[in-house]
């Protein structure tokens, strides 16, 4: 299932740091890349709910991580597209997942575009808000921009979940193997957007793309809470 994903991509040199624009009929709109830091208020609420912090390293990418030793089943970017995908730095944000396997993705946002996938993670917001008892102005869930915020994450947790005697790959097997979609893209015209999942321990997470305007039954959103900037 897992190899299914490995996708495939048109040649680029584009930069970067260039924002996502129209793909193949597809506009997707590129959020800021910095948040602000939880306050206790939310802090506390996702704590309570379930959730896990985690604050995430300022200007880590894939190609730094790989650098570093960290372990990937694969990065497929295809053709020249690999500076838009290996360099591109996480946001710079502190973080909340709901690291439980089936509160880990959306439910019911595999096999859709990312135009619908986007609304999916909206309404999540909006319901975690109002779970919550926190103000519009608060949390908010989104498809980060960068694949490296992902993976990042996946290495982050499973420190650690390490430290504290187990550690626990998110993506892997009490995930379904599925992957996380994000809206990096792999191609300067093409319409493909990175994915991060299909995490195996001791083989390491893998990196592939899929096309923005398609879903996949193997490309889901995952449940990733920000604070919005006041």
């Amino acid at each position: 299932m897992v190899e299914r994903l490995r996708g495939f991509g048109n040649k680029s040199r584009e930069p970067a740091d260039r924002a996502i624009g129209k793909m193949a009929g597809v506009e997707t709109k590129t959020l800021s890349q910095e948040f602000r830091p939880f306050i206790d208020q939310e802090k506390e609420a996702l704590v309570k709910d379930g959730a896990a912090i985690l604050d995430l390293e300022v200007g880590a990418t894939i190609e730094g991580q790989q650098e570093a030793g960290r372990l990937f089943r694969y990065v497929n970017y295809g053709g020249d597209g690999g500076d838009r995908l290996l360099k591109s730095p996480s946001i710079i944000a502190q973080v909340a997942i709901y690291p439980a396997p089936e509160r880990f993705f959306i439910p019911n946002s595999g096999n859709k575009d990312l135009p619908t996938q986007e609304q999916l993670a909206k309404e999540d917001g909006q319901e975690l808000r109002k779970r919550l008892g926190l103000e519009d102005d608060s949390v908010d869930v989104i498809i980060p921009d960068q694949a490296s915020t992902f993976t990042e994450l996946t290495f982050k947790h499973l420190d650690e979940t390490t430290q504290k005697g187990k550690g626990v790959w998110l993506f892997g097997n009490e995930y379904g193997n599925l992957y996380g979609r994000t809206k990096n893209p792999v191609n300067e015209s093409g319409p493909h957007v990175a994915h991060v999942g299909g995490a195996i321990p001791d083989h390491g997470v893998a990196v592939s793309h899929w096309r923005a305007a398609h879903g996949s039954v193997y490309v889901h959103v995952v449940r990733l809470v920000v604070a919005k900037k006041k």
